[in-house]
């Protein structure tokens, strides 16, 4: 049953960079609503500099997908994928238990990377098998899409040749390399939906009680800055696509380029938004003018990249109220998430501090001990000095008792000599007055007396 869209809005904003630097907006956005069909698109053209031309690449691949999945959803008759429910991701280009000499790899032997892209070519391959019919429809569909995309490059690039500076960008790559982007659509009917994706960004569907799931699986070949594109040469291959006949339909839709993920940066704040947006679409406000105001400065305030957004709320006027209830307990137990999210990340800051002080502990006991073991030599060290010491003084005093000693007798025999001298200039006086006359015995006693 088709239920009463509420509203269908994008909108594309020049990022923060891109205006400082002076550079076009390269993101390019869509939605569409008539008889019951809903559209949304969403390009991302690269800024590298090879990539010179990829605005205008974005613009064709969203214009281009639109077209085809309006003749798709008119042509395909009521349910393409009746009671069928599917995902598939981006199919291998490689073995995974192969590298790149050509040596067998063991799974327990990878690294993270490696078993990432084991576990994406086991669900591709597991997939492969299921819904064999309606997988040929979509890629048939996908093929469509880019092999228009390539005519409309080359139409463009033959109405506007490349200068040659252009072409010494491109440095002798395909064309299509100058207008390169990643692409994200989705098409819903009243009974049966499709999606499909190549390169970053993210498709996200909300129920009516507010649970988030993404519709598409992830492609570990989209990591940090490196994404999969409509330029590169196997393209078809590296489409990851969903889709559903069963009577699931979400309750509301929402495309993002990777400026959006890059700026809001997690999960939670993400939902956040695109609730605030369901919840703007049940006061029936305007949505495309508050996505105008708004996306610049969280751009100014994010990343700074170019900003894009395409999206589609499904409500019955009747469920407004519902709605209403279903944001206020979905709000309260993502307050309370995050209230539990901080009190963890605080008793996880306690246990990182008492680990750390752990460790720091564990580094000053070992070197408590070494200390101690330094401090016991040097004990060792000082009672064998102490000994040497006291050795040296028994030595000293020694040497000292001799010298007193020695001196004692040097006072005796001082006082013995100066007695002897006295005793000896007494006689020589007595020998003057007996010889006074004898002359030369006069002078023989004054020398000797001289001498002394």
């Amino acid at each position: 049953m088709f239920m009463e869209c509420i509203n269908v809005f994008n909108k594309s904003i020049r990022g923060a960079s891109h205006l400082a630097n002076g550079k076009p907006c390269q993101d390019y956005s869509i939605s569409f609503s008539e008889n019951g069909v809903q559209i949304l698109v969403v390009c991302d053209g690269h800024g590298g500099e090879t990539y010179f031309r990829s605005d205008i690449g974005a613009k064709l691949a969203a214009e281009v997908t639109l077209d085809i999945l309006k003749g798709f959803s008119n042509s395909m008759g009521a349910n393409p994928f009746s009671e069928c429910s599917f995902s598939i991701t981006a199919k291998p280009r490689k073995n995974p238990f192969v590298d790149s000499e050509g040596n067998r790899l063991r799974y327990e032997d990878m690294n993270e990377s490696q078993k990432g892209y084991a576990k994406q070519a086991q669900a591709y391959t597991e997939a492969s098998s299921k819904c064999v019919k309606e997988q040929k429809l979509m890629n048939e569909l996908l093929r469509q899409i880019y092999n228009q995309w390539k005519n409309e490059i080359s139409i463009h690039c033959d109405s506007h040749p490349f200068s040659s500076s252009e072409l010494s960008k491109l440095n002798g790559k395909n064309i299509e390399k100058a207008y390169g982007c990643t692409l994200l659509a989705y098409l819903q009917t009243e009974s049966y939906w499709l999606s499909f994706q190549i390169g970053d960004g993210k498709i996200l569907f909300c129920n009516k009680n507010l649970s988030w799931s993404s519709p598409i699986q992830e492609d570990c070949n989209c990591f940090l800055n490196y994404t999969t594109s409509l330029c590169d040469n196997y393209a078809i291959d590296e489409f990851r696509y969903a889709f559903c006949g069963n009577g699931f339909l979400p309750f509301s839709v929402f495309l993002c380029s990777d400026g959006l993920e890059g700026s809001l940066r997690t999960e939670a704040n993400i939902q956040d938004f695109y609730e605030q947006i369901i919840e703007l679409c049940a006061d029936e406000e305007d949505v495309n003018a508050e996505l105008a105001d708004y996306l610049p400065k969280l751009s100014e305030m994010g990343n700074k990249d170019d900003i894009s957004i395409s999206g589609a709320v499904y409500m019955k006027k009747s469920n407004i109220d519902g709605f209403s209830k279903s944001l206020d307990i979905q709000r309260k137990k993502r307050a309370i998430q995050n209230e539990k999210i901080s009190k963890k990340n605080e008793l996880d800051k306690i246990s990182t501090k008492i680990e750390t002080l752990e460790v720091k502990l564990s580094k000053y006991i070992e070197t408590r001990s070494s200390l101690k073991s330094a401090i016991d030599n040097f004990r060792r060290s000082i009672q064998s000095k102490e000994k040497e010491f006291t050795d040296n003084e028994d030595i000293i005093s020694s040497i000292q008792k001799d010298i007193r000693e020695l001196q004692e007798e040097l006072k005796r025999k001082e006082k013995d000599f100066n007695e002897w001298v006295f005793t000896v200039k007494n006689e020589i006086a007595s020998l003057e007055e007996e010889n006074i006359d004898d002359e030369r015995s006069e002078d023989s006693i004054m020398s000797f007396f001289k001498f002394w």
